[in-house]
Formats: C-alpha cells, structure tokens, sequence
C-alpha cells in the first residue's frame, strides 16, 4: 500500500466586506517604540523632534572627538616643537567629561619632565590658537571642536530634587556655550579652521639658532 501525498487545505478568498490589513509601519517593528522614548507633556506645552546634527562644518566635515586628524595635525604643526606636541596629548588623556583638564602648569610641567617656562610657553601658543583656554588658575578647557570626552558631569540638585543629578555632555551645547560666553578670547570662540603646518613660521629660538648658523658658514 502507497502512501497518498497530503493535500493543504484550500484557503477561502477573504470575505469583500473584511477591512483591508493594516499597512506596515516602523512603530509595528519590534522594540520601535519603547517606553524610554515616550515623553510626557504638561498641559499647554509641545514638543519637536529634529535629527540629530552630525557635523558642524569643521574637520572632515564631522564631529571630531580626539580626532584622528586633529592628531595628525598635531604631530605635522608641532613637529619642531616636541613640548607642546606632548602637552596636549597630555591633556586629552587627562580631560574630564567636557573638555576640562584640572591642573596647574607645576603638575604639568612634572609629568612632562620638563620646565615650567615651556609650558607656560606652549600654553600661551595653543591659546593663540584656540586649541585650549585657561577658564582660570589650575582649569583649562580644550576645544570641544578638537577633542572631547563624553560623559556625564554632576549639576546642583535643585528644589525637590532628593540627590545630586547628572547631565550628560553635549558638543552641541559646549560649543554654543563657548560662543555666549563673553569672557572667552575670540580665537577660541570663533575656531573654524586650523592653520596650515607648511606655513607656520619657525619658534623664534630656532629661527635664531638657523640664522646663527647661517652667519657662521655651519648649515
């Protein structure tokens, strides 16, 4: 006796009057929409919802955090200036969630091996540059455009508030912070565009020790 192949049942065509399927949408998706992502209004108030921004116009034309070719500028910037070059890779492994490194240039010149006067040289030459600012005695903030810890930093608890809170940093609100802020040099405010290595002038020592050596038939 052979056995007989099974027949599927046959499908009854759907009914005229039956509503048609819903079509498909990404809040049907699984996980699309999540309890986090739902935000409760007080009467009176609206909200909107914009894409996030991904570049600013700057460095390869996107947000660069410890950038690769903010580095790569660096090591072609500061190529006859070894100091500096140390001092803010220095400083962006030493930089706390926003830009900030806590230190004064005696710690720095300490973990650098190096003299204070260099720092204090170095400094005020990134500074020229809008690289870093002194905020004030032993706090310096690095540009947010160049390099950028991510992270959360405590606020103030307000009223009603049972603990101390958190935000999380923004570079979008750094860098419209940095340009409200009076009291920051305009270098550092208006940053868009880092000079060119190959037209960077020689560090004045060096311009006198090449032009010494000139006068003296050594070079």
């Amino acid at each position: 006796m052979t056995a007989q192949p099974q027949q599927q049942p046959r499908r009854r065509p759907p009914s005229s009057g039956a509503p048609p399927p819903p079509p498909p949408s990404a809040f049907r998706a699984p996980g699309a929409l999540r309890r986090a992502n739902l935000v409760s209004l007080p009467d009176g108030y609206r909200a909107s919802v914009e894409p996030p921004v991904t570049s600013d116009g700057f460095l390869g034309e996107a947000f660069v955090m410890d950038s690769q070719e903010f580095l790569c500028w660096l090591s072609d910037y500061y190529r006859d200036d070894i100091v500096t070059l140390r001092l803010i890779i220095r400083m962006m492994g030493m930089q706390k969630p926003g830009g900030t490194v806590e230190a004064t240039q005696s710690r720095l010149a300490e973990l650098l091996k190096v003299k204070q006067s260099q720092i204090s040289r170095s400094l005020k030459d990134t500074g020229s540059l809008g690289v870093t600012v002194k905020v004030k005695a032993g706090l310096y903030q690095l540009h947010p455009r160049l390099s950028l810890r991510g992270g959360r930093v405590p606020v103030e608890p307000r009223a009603g508030m049972r603990a101390q809170g958190t935000l999380k940093v923004d570079q979008l609100s750094l860098l419209d912070a940095i340009e409200d802020d009076p009291d920051l040099p305009e270098a550092f405010k208006q940053l868009r565009q880092l000079p060119d290595p190959e037209e960077k002038p020689l560090r004045e020592d060096k311009a006198r020790d090449q032009a010494r050596a000139k006068k003296d038939g050594t070079s």
